[in-house]
């Protein structure tokens, strides 16, 4: 009899326990966007954007990321393309837009069990493009970019995440810079 009494609170322990599991909040990142610059105005009168299919790169991490290099773009395409003209149309050609994780090797042995190891390498690939086609010819502006960080073995998901974020952040940026530059070089015809 009190092997069931000790089997019976067991049990109601672990129900009782179970019910008090407190979720993971998830993280809140800033919003990387681009509205505290000045909009590059365009002679047309309207902008699309044109995303890649999803990533089906062999280690892509895009869909763990706080926020995403598509997404990211996107914004940018709202917030710094401002179409100001009365006929034809800025495309905005997300080409690439990923992150990748490439698995690095372990120390063996008693070196190996002393050491923290850099164990995952993420690879960040922004490029874009903006092109104008009308009756009077045509021009494009283009832009890439790149990151690379290791992480350590003992790095919480936490860490990775910021990593992730501040990779996206500083391409995004460096992007930006290099194609307002472009557009500013070669779409000369189309700025307002």
């Amino acid at each position: 009899m009190t092997m069931l009494k000790s089997l019976i609170f067991s049990v109601l322990a672990a129900v009782l326990l179970a019910g008090c599991e407190t979720p993971v909040e998830g993280r809140q990142f800033p919003e990387i966007g681009f509205s505290h610059q000045t909009p590059i105005a365009l002679n047309v009168a309207s902008v699309t954007v044109e995303k890649p299919a999803p990533a089906t790169v062999k280690g892509s991490v895009e869909h763990e990321l706080p926020v995403t290099l598509v997404t990211v773009a996107e914004r940018w395409a709202r917030q710094r393309i401002k179409p100001v003209g009365q006929q034809g149309t800025a495309v905005v050609k997300i080409e690439q837009a990923q992150m990748v994780e490439e698995r690095l090797k372990k120390k063996g042995g008693i070196k190996g069990a002393f050491t923290t190891d850099q164990t995952e390498r993420y690879r960040a690939t922004l490029q874009m493009s903006v092109s104008v086609v009308d009756q009077a010819g045509q021009a494009q502006a283009r832009a890439s970019g790149n990151r690379t960080r290791t992480v350590a073995e003992d790095a919480s998901l936490a860490d990775r995440e910021k990593i992730w974020f501040q990779m996206v952040e500083s391409l995004s940026r460096s992007v930006d810079k290099v194609l307002e530059e472009q557009i500013r070089k070669h779409m000369t015809a189309y700025l307002r």
